[in-house]
């Protein structure tokens, strides 16, 4: 790794190699999103209800300069609008972009996210996104956190070039438990490859990706997906899988396996997209016959009312089986609406 480490070093000095002085200083422009939701949701009578509103904003900081050799370097800082676990800032790197491709250098999501497929999905409460535990209660966060989210631990990640509609990335993480600590030694190293297709063939549209990323000892984590739109329609659907060695990296409890998959149709009509998506996902507890399931029927829709401005609905059925955790299965339904910013 340290090899590798090395001659990405030095692909990126030689691309800065003669550049002049006379570039444009950066100037970091705002951006970010505010989302607002209010929502009710009906579960069984062991479990409280959640707060009927909701909320998720993001500040985003990012500015890019081109050398005079024609490469552009930028920096982009995600700051949570409200505080997350005692960290206020989420995401933070800096991007190197040149004929070579690109080399992001920070505290960010990799190829694992970033070339992430998943069924079509939209509204505030998605199948696959983890949002439905802020309005049910579920009994393991890694049926999904560890299938479709990824950390955002501190990494080199690098991109190809796209080349006939392919790209492939790799990254390499030291430490996963290091976002806010420069000095994490507590987490795994990990490694992380990706790949995608994205093309247009007439009226068809196509992407396809993969990803894998392991700890260099016997974890492991993949995920596979694909959408197809034609016309107003688009339909896809995607699998993931964790081994019980990568998931107790993750410090979990139930030291099982985890899998997941999702399926769904989306169409598409002037300002309007409405999706209907389906989620199971399981996670063992060392025993194919012992494990917490999880399914999820989730209606969303999204309306574009202007220009950065949204409004979005989920209605989603729900059913929490709990073997391995234990505890009184949970099943219900909820309606969640709201406006979602961006800027």
């Amino acid at each position: 790794m340290k090899k590798i480490l090395v001659a990405s070093s030095a692909l990126v000095a030689v691309g800065f190699a003669g550049a002049a002085q006379a570039s444009e200083p950066i100037s970091l422009s705002v951006g970010g999103y505010m989302e607002q939701w209010a929502g009710v949701a009906s579960q069984d009578n062991a479990y409280e209800s959640y707060n009927a509103f909701q909320s998720d904003t993001e500040v985003h900081f990012a500015g890019s300069t081109t050398l005079d050799n024609g490469i552009e370097v930028g920096a982009k800082i995600e700051l949570e609008g409200e505080e997350a676990a005692g960290a206020q800032v989420d995401e933070q790197y800096l991007y190197v972009n040149g004929g070579f491709g690109q080399v992001k250098l920070g505290a960010e999501d990799g190829p694992q996210t970033d070339m992430l497929t998943v069924a079509p999905s939209t509204g505030p409460v998605n199948a696959q996104d983890g949002d439905l535990g802020n309005w049910v209660n579920l009994s393991d966060a890694n049926i999904t956190a560890n299938i479709y989210g990824y950390s955002d631990a501190k990494k080199v990640t690098y991109y190809t070039p796209v080349l006939g509609g392919f790209r492939a990335g790799l990254s390499y993480t030291d430490d996963d438990t290091s976002e806010h600590n420069d000095k994490a030694t507590a987490g795994d190293a990990r490694y992380a490859v990706g790949v995608e297709y994205i093309g247009d063939f007439d009226a068809v549209s196509v992407k396809v990706s993969g990803m894998a990323e392991g700890d260099g000892d016997d974890g492991r984590n993949y995920h596979v997906g694909a959408n197809v739109g034609f016309g107003a329609f688009t339909v896809g659907g995607s699998y993931g899988a964790a081994n019980s060695e990568y998931l107790d990296g993750a410090d979990n409890a139930t030291n099982g396996d985890a899998f997941g998959f999702d399926f769904g149709v989306g169409y598409a009509m002037d300002a309007a997209t409405v999706t209907l998506t389906y989620f199971y996902g399981e996670d063992e507890a060392g025993s194919a016959t012992t494990e917490d399931t999880l399914s999820n029927l989730h209606l969303g829709l999204s309306y574009t009312l202007g220009a950065g401005v949204t409004w979005k609905s989920s209605v989603f059925m729900f059913d929490n089986e709990r073997d391995a955790t234990g505890g009184t299965d949970n099943d219900g339904y909820g309606a969640v609406t709201g406006l979602a910013l961006s800027f």
